[in-house]
């Protein structure tokens, strides 16, 4: 059976470590914690399940951090959490099996993100995360926000889900300030610091600005693509709130330039013709985000709702604007088949029935 060292970055988390810890207790050979400047009393808690507990000064810089806490690992493979991440005991169960029959010429185990959630707990934002990582192939974390590693050797994709449960808002400006204090210590953006530099500028409604970054990113030609289709999701955002819509459909349709259609692009696309009463190229782009299929190991942000529940509501919502109420309603009960008790199906439902009456 392989070891693991579970490693993380904190600093006053004394609200969810404990959730986190008690998660991975059954599942960690080995549990580091770096703290970065606690006043509560994270590092109390964290002693009750480990004594490997070192300080860190805040630099700014996450990756310096994580890679501080890989440093300190000593079992077969490292492995990332947040304090406000937890693993389900479903998930608990399957990372037990992993652990027994993973063989040790992997370098990287790839898991699930679950981290926004409907009002049942289905996950409707997911990604893949390099999530396992062979201590003695050396991995080294890159980019001082959104930090990231990049996979190599042999990878393999596990279903196993880590799941990010918030309690409490982060600090909303502390990334951008992050990105504009590097900006004036002279330090160069590679592409993807453009990417994710622009989108915090977006987050912020600086709109002008975040039009410029992400046109600059593009214009390097560097960026992977799954960035470089988020950067046009981006800039159509950025011109809707603009309220110019020709543009902001022009740039999610430019995404079509880096690969196949994304059923969350055409879900844009559908949505923002829908706002323009253009009812037929709304069913067109909602029935192709139906049509496209969903790769959750492209490494991309993935919306599952756009590839079925969205386009069949929005669908519905069509058709009953061109008063085909029979299309439409047919279009509901599959959105009701996603989720059965969905209220805006259930509304739907009793205003079908309403017509059926009529």
């Amino acid at each position: 059976m392989i070891t693991i060292s579970v490693c993380m970055i904190v600093k006053n988390e004394e609200d969810v470590l404990e959730r986190a810890l008690k998660s991975v207790q059954g599942i960690a050979d080995e549990i580091i914690i770096v703290d970065t400047g606690s006043t509560d009393s994270t590092k109390d808690i964290a002693s009750s399940y480990t004594n490997k507990i070192y300080d860190f000064e805040w630099c700014d810089d996450f990756s310096k951090a994580r890679n501080h806490s890989f440093s300190k690992a000593t079992k077969d493979y490292c492995m990332w959490l947040d304090a406000d991440d937890v693993i389900l005991e479903e998930d608990q169960k399957e990372f037990m099996k992993l652990k027994e029959t993973l063989s040790l010429d992997t370098s990287v185990v790839m898991m699930r993100y679950n981290t926004h959630f409907d009002n049942n707990g289905k996950p409707i934002f997911t990604y893949y995360r390099e999530r396992l990582l062979k201590r003695k192939d050396q991995f080294y974390w890159e980019g001082f926000v959104h930090e990231v590693i990049s996979p190599r050797g042999k990878v393999i994709y596990s279903d196993i889900a880590i799941t990010h449960k918030k309690l409490k808002a982060a600090n909303p400006h502390r990334n951008l300030m992050i990105f504009k204090n590097k900006l004036k210590d002279g330090v160069i953006f590679s592409p993807r610091e453009m990417f994710y530099y622009a989108r915090e500028l977006y987050y912020h409604e600086y709109y002008d600005e975040a039009i410029s970054e992400f046109k600059r990113f593009l214009n390097t030609h560097q960026g992977w693509r799954e960035n470089n289709i988020s950067a046009c999701q981006f800039l159509g955002y950025c011109y809707y709130q603009k309220n110019d819509m020709q543009q902001a459909v022009s740039w999610l349709l430019n995404s079509l330039c880096y690969d196949v259609p994304r059923a969350e692009v055409c879900c844009d696309l559908g949505q923002y013709f829908y706002e323009l009463k253009c009812y037929e190229q709304a069913i067109f782009w909602y029935a192709t985000a139906l049509s496209c299929q969903r790769n959750d190991e492209s490494g991309a942000f993935i919306s599952p709702d756009c590839y079925d529940y969205i386009p069949y509501m929005q669908l519905c919502l069509c058709y009953d604007a061109i008063k085909d109420y029979k299309t439409a309603k047919f279009y509901n009960d599959m959105a009701g088949q996603c989720k059965p008790n969905d209220p805006s199906y259930l509304h739907n439902k009793h205003y079908f029935e309403k017509i059926n009456e009529k």
